[in-house]
């Protein structure tokens, strides 16, 4: 994948899970209010921006080292590619979905209340639904865009 087109693909990606899963944590909490509606779309934007700079600077910087260290034994192009592939989709989740969710108990201030076993317990859930969201709306939709927009 060209710069560009990965630059692209971050974005789309950050923008449809960060605004989908705030909306879904925060209608969960709140209800589907007009105050929900009114701290979504404060929260918004800051939070794909977050979101943007994390995934793209920490989280792909951590992925493409995992995957230099599981792969170096490795000489068959299609086995790397494939391991790799798989590699990223599962570091990006992982730790997107550790750092948004912990990001957000953080900024609602129910980050220390918590016990270890809720945290563990509620990041399992978060982590649960991102991959739902991810695979079912998120990255067929970003497929898509990304076909029209920038056809190989």
């Amino acid at each position: 994948m060209t710069f560009k087109k990965r630059v692209l693909f971050t974005l789309l990606m950050c923008t449809g899970m960060a605004s989908s899963m705030s909306w879904l944590g925060m209608a969960t909490k709140m209800g589907i209010n007009r105050g929900m509606w009114r701290i979504f779309g404060l929260a918004l934007l800051p939070t794909i921006g977050f979101a943007f700079v994390f995934n793209f600077v920490v989280v792909g910087t951590l992925t493409q080292l995992l995957i230099k260290w599981r792969t170096r034994n490795m000489v068959n192009q299609t086995a790397i590619l494939l391991k790799a592939n798989a590699m990223r989709g599962w570091t990006m989740l992982l730790v997107m979905c550790l750092t948004m969710s912990t990001r957000a108990l953080m900024m609602n201030g129910t980050l220390f209340h918590m016990t270890i076993t809720q945290f563990i317990l509620g990041f399992f859930g978060t982590l649960t639904t991102a991959y739902f969201v991810r695979n079912i709306f998120i990255m067929p939709l970003v497929r898509k865009i990304l076909a029209q927009v920038m056809p190989d």
